[in-house]
């Protein structure tokens, strides 16, 4: 799937596919349909297409022809005083672009306005990408905003314990204020993460340059996100916009560069016209051929700049793709790793963390385990799961930076 194919499968799935969210949740195919209609970098390409448009309308436009008058033998002296002798010209004449000028013009102003066009494609993808960046980055912290309500949660359900065991006079008031210590710091924590979530929110209204009038965004991270292979990624670099912008850069300064060569061309002038003799009272027909000596190509130096930018830009192609790919591979490696470790979060870690927080509790509230031995034990829990959380959001992350990269739908994040 090429990178036209792309941004239009994720228009139509935008169109035809209806929300299901409630009113003041936003999701993601909303998010994209909003900065697709309403980015500011997006709504400058009508008008740079018109001008574009317009360039290819001047260079097709041939030149208009010119119409001359000239007086001899008037205000003269002797036999040429005042219009007796006088002779009168009426010419017209038509400069004729030589060197196929005119093609080569409306070459050169048409892939610009290709450029132009697939400049915009290009953007898409961009804002695309973005704002699926800062849609996941809300919803990383809305995890993190629930992560530390259940934190807190467990923390009242220890003070509650706790109470119960100082009220039996089995262990002194300070555990309790130890523990209100934490709730507090959770607390804090919440207003801190509350904060964040309304600036992300702002960060991506303003993708479509609005306020953030949504309550909060819909949407999951799951911890199986299909990766593609190296060979995907690889191939995907062909069609990376960073790399198809070089392709058609060398191409616009390519078609500069043949209507110089035509512009070196000398150009023909036609004239004629009818002459008129005051003395004799006589008529006749005036003919006019001229054209400018080329002693040498006045181009020339036009010329040699454009070959060393064309060589210059097809020597990038070649080292844009490869960068690409080698970013795109350590990419792909990172997420593997990511994922990787998801794996034995979910598997082997989460399940011990848990093991771990609830046997301590019940020891202590059967008087077998410190309070400092639950609160680490609970701190263990929540370190897990705040790991799960990020390494989430960075896989996310990497998958929208690959297609970001790429142009390509490789896993289909930011649909």
């Amino acid at each position: 799937m090429n990178l036209r194919y792309f941004v239009s499968a994720v228009i139509v799935g935008l169109i035809v596919i209806q929300p299901t969210a409630l009113a003041t949740e936003l999701t993601l195919r909303e998010a994209l349909s909003k900065a697709l209609q309403g980015n500011s970098d997006l709504k400058k390409s009508p008008y740079q297409q018109r001008m574009a448009a317009a360039g290819r309308l001047q260079a097709s436009l041939k030149p208009n022809p010119t119409m001359g008058l000239e007086l001899e033998n008037v205000a003269g002296t002797g036999r040429n005083k005042d219009l007796s002798a006088a002779e009168a010209t009426l010419s017209f004449s038509q400069l004729i672009e030589m060197g196929d000028k005119r093609n080569q013009r409306i070459k050169y102003a048409s892939a610009a306005e290709k450029k132009i066009t697939a400049e915009f494609e290009y953007s898409k993808v961009e804002v695309l990408a973005e704002t699926a960046s800062r849609f996941y980055r809300v919803i990383e912290l809305q995890r993190l905003f629930a992560w530390n309500k259940q934190q807190q949660a467990r923390l009242h359900d220890t003070l509650e314990i706790a109470e119960e065991r100082i009220d039996a006079g089995a262990i002194p008031s300070s555990e309790a204020t130890r523990i209100r210590l934490e709730v507090r710091r959770a607390q804090t924590k919440e207003q801190d993460l509350e904060g964040r979530i309304n600036e992300a929110k702002v960060r991506l209204a303003a993708m479509w340059a609005s306020t953030s009038n949504f309550s909060a965004v819909q949407g999951e991270m799951n911890d199986s996100l299909p990766l593609p292979s190296q060979a995907q990624v690889e191939q995907a670099a062909n069609q990376a916009p960073e790399f198809l912008r070089l392709i058609d850069e060398e191409r616009l300064v390519n078609a500069r560069s043949q209507a110089t060569i035509a512009d070196a061309t000398a150009d023909l002038t036609f004239g004629v016209g009818a002459r008129y003799n005051n003395e004799f009272d006589d008529t006749s027909l005036v003919f006019k051929l001229s054209m400018p000596l080329q002693l040498n190509n006045p181009n020339q130096g036009r010329i040699e700049a454009h070959s060393a930018e064309r060589e210059m830009l097809l020597d990038q192609q070649r080292i844009i793709r490869e960068q690409i790919r080698s970013y795109g591979r350590a990419l792909l490696i990172r997420m593997q790793t990511n994922q990787g470790y998801l794996e034995n979060i979910r598997q082997a870690l989460l399940p011990l963390a848990n093991q771990l927080a609830e046997e301590t509790l019940s020891g202590y509230q059967r008087g077998n385990q410190t309070l400092l031995q639950v609160l680490d034990a609970q701190n263990e829990l929540a370190k897990t799961e705040y790991e799960q959380i990020k390494r989430r959001s960075a896989i996310y992350q990497d998958s929208i930076e690959l297609e970001r990269l790429t142009g390509q739908p490789l896993l289909e994040v930011s649909r």
